[in-house]
């Protein structure tokens, strides 16, 4: 035992001494090795804000393996390159793998105690945090990361997260804290050009809000191209500043030529939107938000959007579960020492395995208690959504028949959102022998579609009892619901008054679907669907002073009209196929009832729950992915 303890100690010193004589004899390379990591930090940084994927890879794995090379004196570059290449694999390459990366980041520098390391970690998260639009999440590590930054690395620039706040307020449209960290970020000691060059593109950004002058943003965009020079080539948001001084200078044309060549679709469908706006063609900008949303809805599926979640807990649970079976290894380990250790080896293992062992359990108790807190959490949102949704019910006439007093009116309606709470609405209500209702399609999901079809379904009723006829109805709702709508909130909606004295019934189509009219054929005692010829108009919300426009039908009488919301034809099944519009006509023309046979049901209320049934069986089990509501009116 002691001779091999004799050998293990001479080893080491013979290691330390090698080492020490491979520094003495490599001092004349190391101006050579540094000159190279200079160049390949520049060539980092040059390919950082390019699409050149497999030379940024390349170059950055090569300065990775240099810094490693080179010991603690290039420790903080090289955890800045190993950061940068998450981010980079995040963005442009693979979410999953760019994810992975910033985990391998936090654990090598936790095992290496590298304060440096956890910082870069903490900020790659943040900034992956922001492009899954956790906001709140990315706005509270970039705060971390600034803080641990300035305490331990004082003499090291904070630029990187600044910026990445910065990017968070854009997204969220405040251009004063856009410039608040813009300017933060231009004063950190030693700021690299790309990252001051970035920073002027914030500034840019921020003023072309409405808030500030075209001077303001004319001088500043000036300052940018100084920069873009100097840097020799521009950053990943040039196409976009040009367009937002397109924009801001009136050139709207040139805008919309800009706009199409954005290589994000995301930002080419919003920036298409406002240009068509601009120029004044509503329909194409209605066009193109819908698409903006549709496309922004779909990048982040569910599993995507919850890893930035998962990676801030994994951590910590995969750490307590190595450690579990380390402790296990341990104790076997101590097992077979045991017999042939002397008894202060002995002895000090056990205080050693003691404390260690009280620090794992320690570690599991936390990472446990977090997942019971988290679990509490959830099963609390999940009960406060359920009591949203049935105050969001409520609030919708469900009690049918509608009107049981009068035999003249067959009415039946349906909703079902598509998560607790959704943005579908629709309304009725009697004045003076004439029928309101409306139905309508908030954009988006989720607790803030739910605010707005509040919102939507209040104003309805307060307006509609006014007498106003729906394009005038519509007016108003418009011209109430596109003031200070940052978010660019929208509503389809069909409104309708029939006159139950005569049959009449006027309309106005908000870019809502064309419902279907249901014609009774009196000489054969059949009712032939098809859709209603309508003005479709924009929707309601999106741009103030529009004026709406109506339609009529002299008399409904003996007639049914079927409206509905795009989450019947849109339904899809597992093959991710559409129930469609010709399925749609083929149910309601193959129901079966004869108008005015008396049965349980009305014929309003048969037609909807056939339409379910079809619905039913088409989508056989899919998850449903949009809100889902029918509204069949008939007048006898």
């Amino acid at each position: 035992m002691l001779r091999r303890l004799y050998v293990a100690v001479l080893t080491a010193v013979m290691a330390t001494l090698t080492a020490a004589a491979q520094t003495s004899g490599d001092g004349g390379n190391a101006t050579g090795g540094d000159d190279r990591i200079a160049q390949l930090e520049k060539e980092m940084y040059r390919y950082y804000s390019s699409n050149a994927t497999d030379s940024f890879m390349l170059i950055t794995d090569q300065l990775i393996e240099a810094c490693r090379k080179a010991g603690p004196s290039q420790e903080r570059l090289f955890y800045k390159a190993w950061s940068n290449q998450a981010i980079y694999s995040f963005n442009r390459v693979n979410r999953t793998r760019g994810l992975e990366l910033a985990n391998q980041i936090h654990d090598y520098a936790y095992q290496h105690d590298s304060k440096f390391g956890l910082y870069t970690s903490t900020y790659a998260l943040a900034t992956m945090s922001s492009s899954l639009r956790h906001f709140a999440q990315a706005e509270h590590e970039f705060t971390e990361a600034i803080n641990y930054q300035h305490r331990f690395f004082p003499d090291e620039s904070a630029a990187a997260p600044y910026l990445g706040m910065a990017k968070i307020y854009v997204n969220l449209e405040k251009p004063e804290k856009v410039l608040d960290c813009a300017r933060k970020a231009l004063a950190e000691p030693n700021v690299i050009l790309q990252h001051r060059l970035s920073a002027w593109t914030y500034i840019c950004i921020a003023y072309s809000n409405d808030l500030y002058s075209r001077d303001d943003f004319n001088r500043a965009y000036a300052e940018r191209e100084k920069l873009k020079r100097e840097n020799g080539h521009d950053d990943t948001f040039g196409t976009i500043v040009n367009y937002f001084y397109a924009m801001k200078n009136g050139r709207y044309a040139e805008a919309l030529d800009i706009a199409s060549s954005i290589k994000s679709g995301s930002d080419r469908l919003q920036f298409m939107s406002k240009a068509y706006a601009s120029l004044g063609d509503y329909r194409q900008a209605y066009l193109y938000k819908k698409r903006h949303m549709e496309y922004r809805d779909s990048i982040n599926t569910a599993e995507v959007q919850q890893m930035s979640y998962e990676y801030a807990t994994q951590i910590d649970v995969t750490r307590a579960e190595n450690e579990a079976k380390n402790l296990r290894l341990s104790k076997l380990d101590l097992q077979i020492q045991a017999a042939i250790a002397i008894f202060l080896i002995t002895l000090a293992f056990f205080i050693f395995y003691y404390f260690r062992r009280r620090k794992q359990m320690r570690e599991l108790r936390h990472a446990y208690n977090q997942l019971a807190d988290t679990t509490t959490a959830k099963e609390r949102i999940d009960s406060e959504l359920r009591i949203a949704r049935d105050i969001q019910m409520s609030m919708v006439p469900r009690t049918f028949p509608a009107f049981p007093d009068r035999r003249d009116i067959d009415l039946h309606a349906a909703i079902v959102p598509a998560k607790e709470v959704g943005g579908d609405l629709y309304d009725f209500f009697l004045l003076d022998d004439r029928l309101y209702f409306c139905v309508g399609d908030v954009s988006g999901k989720g607790i803030p579609a739910s605010l707005t079809m509040a919102v939507a379904v209040n104003l309805f009723r307060t307006v509609a009892k006014e007498g106003f006829p729906p394009e005038v109805i519509a007016t108003k709702l418009n011209d109430t619901m596109s003031v200070n709508n940052e978010n660019a909130v929208f509503v389809t909606m069909f409104i309708g008054i029939i006159d139950l004295k005569t049959g009449h019934l006027d309309y106005c189509n908000c870019g809502h679907n064309a419902p279907v009219y249901g014609e009774r054929r009196m000489h054969t005692a059949q009712t032939v669907f098809s859709f209603l010829d309508v003005e479709s108009n924009v929707p309601i919300g999106l741009w103030p002073d529009y004026t709406f426009v109506g339609g009529h039908l002299d008399d409904i009488r003996g007639s049914s009209l079927f409206v509905y919301t795009d989450g019947v034809n849109e339904a899809e099944n597992h093959m991710q196929e559409q129930f469609g519009e010709k399925r749609m006509l083929r149910v309601l023309r193959e129901s079966t009832q004869p108008f005015g046979e008396r049965t349980p049901k009305t014929r309003s209320h048969f037609l909807i729950d056939e339409m379910k049934c079809a619905l039913d069986a088409f989508v056989d089990g899919a998850e449903q992915s949009d809100d889902l509501t029918m509204f069949c009116v008939s007048i006898k």
